[in-house]
């Protein structure tokens, strides 16, 4: 079988249709990461003017090596179970980048390695050991089997939490969601939060959370112009909603100056009363809350306004899944449960529009409650989230003397990396 460059829009098609692709595995990724220095080809095979197996393939230069790094972003997107069509593809593949000057490809397929429950407990007998087997004996080289995100080295995350919501409501959702889950959502609604779906000029507020994440949670973000490029693409696809959780502090501050005033009134009533003494005590104890929040209302007014931006999310939609690509909030306005609001928007639009899943995307794969990122697994979890530990990534060698280089070098730059940290 010959493997011949695709038509964009036949491609465009297959993806759509195909159950593992992720926007990864679309024209317009290539062109957004075309402004980040890729180059992008979109390949595969075709019986009987059909596509049964295809990939988009990244090409960047690597400084210091006159050849470039392939990359084929969750590809490929073929039946992993056909054995000789993988087989095929693979030396197909491999011949096709040694014209293009590639050194090395990378993959990291939309695929289970072993299935598992809501917990992360793995199921006995799901294991895709063959697979494994069988990309080792084509040449690939498994990057690992990494557990925690601090230890990751992939491109992509291995372990994922994904919401099966074909054919349900939310309200069926709702139902087996935890009760912490549950109660989080009920809360923001009570906090004056308001939904807003950003434009392009209001990229900057997501850009502002995104920092302040960052910081909190120790990773590099990138710069305001690779959102807007990124949004400007995917916009024309009508693949992205961008979410910003907006509180009214003004109006939770007349409410709960209104609800102090009305607990005011009714001490006044029962104060003398021993009868009431258990109700006054609650009411003394609710005045103590109400208290310290009006004067934190006060205060947030005070500096920020009336108004304010607390929370996002960045979701991205290609065939019948939405992936929760990037979630940011400022830690300060946590208390009010945005987050929790926010999903739940989401998550009624998706089903609302058809499709079949919610990724919540990375996740950790240690789920000790007192493991580092536990908190974040947890609140995907609370959804009723099921965790997926994928195959990850592997490197196909198409020269193993340029690829023994860029290993060197790329280990080379990591402990640079180190010691200026420690410096």
């Amino acid at each position: 079988m010959k493997l011949t460059e695709l038509d964009k829009q036949e491609f465009a098609e297959f993806s759509e249709n195909n159950p593992q692709a992720l926007f990864f595995q679309t024209p317009y990724w290539i062109e957004i990461k075309e402004q980040n220095n890729w180059s992008g080809k979109i390949v595969g095979f075709k019986e009987n003017g059909e596509i049964i197996a295809a990939t988009v393939l990244l090409f960047k230069k690597t400084p210091g090596l006159n050849a470039k790094l392939a990359y084929a972003p969750r590809g490929f997107l073929l039946d992993y179970s056909n054995f000789p069509l993988l087989e095929e593809f693979t030396k197909e593949i491999k011949q096709y980048l040694k014209t293009q000057n590639a050194f090395c490809l990378k993959i990291n397929p939309y695929v289970d390695y072993q299935l598992r429950d809501i917990d992360g407990n793995a199921i006995e007998g799901t294991k895709q050991d063959a697979l494994m087997d069988k990309l080792r004996e084509l040449g690939f080289i498994h990057n690992g089997f990494y557990v925690d995100q601090d230890s990751k080295s992939d491109l992509e995350p291995r372990w994922i939490s994904v919401l099966d919501i074909d054919g349900k409501s939310f309200d069926e959702l709702y139902k087996n969601m935890r009760s912490g889950t549950k109660w989080g959502i009920n809360n923001s609604k009570k906090n004056f939060i308001t939904i807003l779906e950003a434009d392009e000029k209001q990229l900057f507020e997501f850009k502002d959370l995104m920092v302040h994440t960052a910081e909190r949670r120790g990773f590099i973000d990138r710069p305001l112009s690779y959102y807007q490029e990124m949004y400007k693409v995917l916009k024309r696809e009508n693949a992205v909603k961008v979410l910003l959780a907006e509180i009214d502090f003004k109006a939770l501050l007349d409410f709960s100056q209104e609800k102090f005033d009305k607990n005011s009134n009714r001490l006044s009533v029962i104060k003398d009363n021993p009868k009431k003494a258990k109700e006054a005590a609650e009411i003394e104890f609710e005045q103590g809350c109400l208290t310290e929040r009006i004067g934190t209302l006060k205060e947030n007014i005070s500096e920020f306004g009336e108004k304010k931006v607390i929370a996002g999310g960045w979701y991205i939609m290609h065939g019948k899944e939405i992936v929760y690509l990037f979630g940011a909030s400022y830690k300060p306005f946590m208390k009010y449960n945005s987050q929790y609001l926010l999903q739940q928007v989401m998550i009624e639009y998706a089903i609302a529009n058809g499709y079949g899943k919610f990724n919540f995307y990375g996740i950790d794969g240690n789920f000790d409650k007192n493991s580092k990122h536990f908190g974040l697994f947890d609140f995907k979890r609370g959804f009723g989230a099921v965790v997926h530990e994928l195959v990850g990534e592997f490197d196909l060698i198409i020269s193993k003397p340029t690829y023994t280089l860029y290993k060197l070098m790329l280990k080379g730059y990591k402990v640079l990396k180190f010691i200026q940290k420690k410096i």
